[in-house]
């Protein structure tokens, strides 16, 4: 019999320390945003959705603010659990950290089936900056990590038709202003947990869609990785798609996770499969196995690689134990969107389960062998067929039990947003967003969401007037929104922190002139450094590196303390080549924020543009870490190279502190 328990897990977590409140108006991006797919549009359909829309909107999470407050520290830390259990399988969710799957026990052996970190240890790849590894999350909406993957969502128990349990994890998403959920059953009887996952839009336009779930498994020597495919699309150091043969490209066999020397994405094809799967399996031939319906297409493997850069990424993310990723998508790679029209509902159901092979047929070096051992447990399994009749289940048999409301306020705001439209809120029997939900985050520590998140917009909705607390400018808002229905009800205030939002929506559609016009007013009405600091943002993306300097001191001047606020002064200073005023800057701040690894290497770079390489040497001697170096960053190998170049010296390797090339 299935059961459904609530627990927790106490584990080594990164401390949060204070979130960013400054909004990424011009984004960082992913990675993968940067080859442009130009085929993508044509052949998904995306005749009015072009390239460059799709890249554009890839390259920041707004109206999402950054959390990038995490420290190195990390602390024991307990994680409220929701817990799915049949005879066969225990899976444990994670519902204040997306709803993440943490971890698959196959009972008969009693081996774990996922990847668990050492630590729930933060570092910046997701859309908001802080990930971490393990499990499997679920990613919607934009190229890369969640939103939501170190966020709360809401969670509710099921039951369904024949009376099992289930449960849902669910949310409002303010990018493409959508709700996805999804849903966890475990019938009594079953060897896979079945995942089926919904995306609802229910506006009146069509929007880009993405949605990428990913498992992370074990890597050993001897993991190997099978899919139903005969060639891949290859993404790797050259950050452009290139064809290749699987399982061997230019003879090597790429199905060997632990045996690759790069940092690689694999996008395997499997067009005109029934039952798109994916397996990851040990030396024994034992491993998960990840099968769907035939809409969620994509499959993916994605390594590390054995090279000193990628072992140090996963030592960095990862501790002592290795993994690599299988990930499973609606496209055919992630280097693209689907057009997803408007007032449609998109579903499709995952299976994950154990798979035992024979060790000889998992390790063959006929792909055929090996991939149809695997394509045939499935099918004596009956799995396409029961996968196909529960996409195709009357889910209004499907019944909330227990609502457990610790995901944001969003959804609810929304609602009341349709409602003054003359709009259909959402499907209450679907996704019960609760009045006054605040989101877990700053009870629970998992997150550096605050309880007052949606109370300016609540307030502005009702005519009411601010409070206390956001009539100071001295106070940051605690929340932005992207969404030009907000313009009319913000029109209606004429007061600093008006303009100050009604600039940001401007700047979300491009419209970067009216953007700095707002903000302009926002500081006649009443300086402050977050308007301030948006003109200097605006001005430097601009290349006006004298007005940006300029703004960034004077939002400096208000709010000195804010260590992000800092770091963009100071690479403001940089590019306008004011290298003293960097090393004065750095000098008059306090321990914490001087020892902050972004403020070292400004002030190694500037050390070195004066003339003072054994100051940078000194400082490149103390092993300098920045916690949240982005993928693909080559901050630090540059930083290496530019002293070398400076001292004159026979080159030196790049130490391994400072080796992230990838």
């Amino acid at each position: 019999m299935t059961t459904i328990s609530r627990g927790s897990l106490t584990i080594p977590t990164s401390e949060w320390g204070a979130s960013n409140p400054l909004p990424n108006i011009f984004g960082t991006g992913d990675i993968h945003s940067q080859s442009g797919f130009e085929d993508a549009a044509e052949e998904q359909g995306l005749a009015d959705v072009s390239v460059e829309e799709q890249a554009s909107r890839g390259q920041t999470a707004l109206p999402y603010l950054d959390q990038d407050g995490y420290l190195a520290a990390e602390q024991p830390q307990e994680h409220a659990t929701m817990v799915l259990e049949n005879a066969h399988l225990t899976a444990t969710f994670l519902p204040g950290l997306g709803g993440r799957l943490w971890s698959l026990v196959d009972r008969t052996t009693g081996r774990e089936l996922l990847h668990q970190n050492d630590a729930i240890r933060f570092r910046n790849l997701a859309l908001r900056n802080a990930w971490f590894a393990g499990g499997v999350e679920w990613n919607i909406g934009m190229i890369g990590h969640s939103p939501f993957t170190s966020s709360p969502v809401h969670v509710a128990a099921l039951t369904g038709p024949d009376g099992e349990v289930g449960l849902r994890f669910f949310e409002y998403e303010r990018i493409r202003n959508v709700t996805f959920r999804v849903d966890a059953w475990l019938p009594d009887d079953s060897h896979e947990l079945v995942i089926r996952g919904t995306i609802l839009n229910a506006q009146p336009d069509a929007t880009p869609m993405y949605w990428w779930s990913n498992m992370a498994v074990p890597q050993t020597e001897g993991t190997r990785v099978l899919a139903p495919a005969a060639s891949a699309w290859k993404y790797g150091a050259e950050r452009v798609l290139s064809t290749v043969g699987v399982p061997l490209a230019d003879g090597v066999d790429i199905t060997w996770p632990g045996r690759t020397v790069e940092t690689v994405d694999y996008f395997f094809d499997t067009a005109g499969t029934r039952m798109p799967w994916i397996a990851a399996v040990d030396d024994d031939g034992f491993g998960l196995v990840q099968a769907s319906t035939a809409n969620l297409k994509g499959r993916k493997l994605f390594v590390w690689g054995q090279d000193p850069g990628g072992r140090h990424w996963q030592e960095w993310v990862s501790g002592a134990d290795s993994y690599c990723e299988i990930q499973a998508g609606l496209a055919r790679t992630q280097l693209e969107y689907l057009r997803m029209p408007a007032d449609t509902a998109w579903s499709w159901v995952e299976a994950y389960g154990a798979l035992q092979l024979d060790a000889s047929v998992a390790r063959s070096a006929d792909w055929a062998t090996a991939t149809g051992a695997v394509a045939q447990n499935l099918a004596d399994r009956g799995l396409a067929e029961r996968l196909e009749r529960f996409r195709e289940r009357d889910q209004s048999g499907e019944l909330i039990v227990e609502l457990i409301p610790d995901g944001s306020g969003w959804g609810a705001i929304e609602n009341e947003l349709r409602s003054r439209a003359g709009l259909a809120p959402f499907p209450a029997e679907l996704t019960p967003f609760p009045q006054g939900a605040v989101g877990a985050g700053s009870e629970t520590g998992t997150g550096p969401e605050v309880d007052s998140e949606t109370g300016y917009w609540e307030r502005l909705l009702r005519g009411e007037p601010m409070s206390t607390v956001e009539q100071d400018p001295a106070n940051p808002p605690l929340s932005y929104q992207i969404d030009r229905r907000w313009v009319p009800f913000l029109r209606q205030r004429d007061d600093w922190l008006a303009s100050l939002h009604l600039g940001v929506i401007a700047a979300a559609q491009g419209a970067y002139a009216d953007a700095g016009a707002y903000w302009q007013a926002s500081v006649d009405a009443a300086p402050n450094a977050w308007a301030l600091r948006n003109l200097a943002a605006l001005a430097d993306d601009r290349g006006n590196t004298a007005e940006a300097v300029a703004f960034y001191r004077s939002a400096h001047e208000l709010a000195a303390g804010l260590l992000p606020l800092t770091r963009e002064l100071l690479g403001a200073l940089r590019r306008a080549g004011h290298h003293a005023d960097v090393l004065a800057l750095v000098e008059s701040l306090d321990s914490e924020q001087r020892n902050d690894g972004r403020v070292l290497v400004a002030e190694a770079r500037a050390a070195l543009a004066t003339g003072d390489v054994d100051r940078c040497r000194g400082i490149l001697d103390r092993d300098i870490e920045v916690l949240d170096l982005r993928e693909g960053d080559a901050l630090l190998e540059d930083l290496w190279n530019e002293y070398q170049a400076a001292a004159g010296a026979s080159r030196a390797p790049l130490p391994r502190a400072y080796d992230f090339r990838m």
